[in-house]
């Protein structure tokens, strides 16, 4: 009797196992995916312009044009700070949201810096962003989410719950996060290079350059100058196409979140991790 019960447990635990198994192994999958969108979201800390450096730049742009010479810039660029104020928050709560997938996948509590859930985010026009309603909605929502998890302490049994709840949010804060970094911000930096090619074409054709050393010279620091714009440019582009394959990557997951155990979904996220990674690289080399 001893001996059949002992084989029915072994019979029992060879069964689970694979299970087990499986399950771990997808897990680590979507902890693979949140750690590489983590590596990759950060590189926003990386981005050395903001909306109040346009507004700063333009002012200076427009002294040395006039040669206006002051003790100390004369700009008003508030509302630029509060767009920068903006960008930020949308940071905070996508960077907390990943730390905590990635800490749940691992069995780990959720953990949040008061950055991610404490700030306030309403509809409002604030320079060249401008917050409709339903992104201060996902905002909120995502917001209690990251609370909720926090204060009650989730673990890997509520990674479901989690995502779930999640998922929309994250998609919207994903979308105008992207808004801002590739169309706002990067048109701003096409109204530097607008400004810079005026000045110097002014300089030339009012002739206030007279041997061909001072010619040469003045070629030489537009296209530097050029070349500065443009690379930082593809630095905003890339950032932007790595938030989008991140956001695809999430709703994958989201739409999966009942299988997690099942190895296609692995296959997925590492599909989507692998072209995040390409991104990496690819901002990285810009950062050189």
């Amino acid at each position: 009797m001893k001996n059949l019960l002992l084989e029915k447990s072994l019979v029992l635990i060879l069964m689970t196992f694979p299970l087990l198994i499986s399950s771990c192994i997808n897990l680590k999958s979507v902890g693979d995916y949140s750690a590489t969108s983590l590596e990759s979201i950060r590189n926003f800390e990386q981005i050395e312009y903001s909306f109040l450096q346009h507004c700063l730049d333009r002012c200076a742009d427009e002294a040395i044009r006039t040669f206006e010479i002051k003790r100390a810039q004369d700009c008003s660029c508030a509302l630029y700070q509060e767009a920068d104020s903006v960008t930020q928050i949308f940071y905070n709560s996508i960077e907390g949201y990943f730390q905590g997938l990635g800490n749940l996948s691992q069995n780990e509590l959720t953990q949040y810096s008061s950055n991610a859930i404490m700030s306030a985010l309403t509809a409002d026009e604030l320079g060249p962003v401008k917050i409709e309603e339903r992104t201060a909605s996902a905002f909120s929502s995502l917001s209690n989410t990251l609370l909720r998890a926090s204060t009650d302490f989730y673990r890997r049994k509520k990674i479901v719950q989690y995502i779930e709840q999640a998922n929309e949010p994250i998609q919207i804060l994903f979308e105008k996060f992207e808004t801002i970094i590739s169309n706002n911000l990067k048109k701003e930096l096409r109204f530097k290079q607008e400004r810079l090619y005026a000045y110097y074409t002014d300089m030339k054709m009012n002739r206030t350059l007279t041997s061909d050393y001072e010619k040469g010279k003045a070629t030489i620091d537009y296209y530097q100058a050029l070349e500065t714009i443009q690379r930082k440019e593809m630095e905003l582009e890339v950032f932007g196409r790595s938030l989008a394959e991140i956001a695809k990557g999430h709703q994958v997951l989201y739409e999966n979140r009942n299988k997690l155990s099942v190895k296609n979904l692995q296959e997925l996220l590492h599909g989507y991790s692998s072209n995040v990674k390409e991104l990496i690289s690819e901002f990285n080399k810009l950062n050189d």
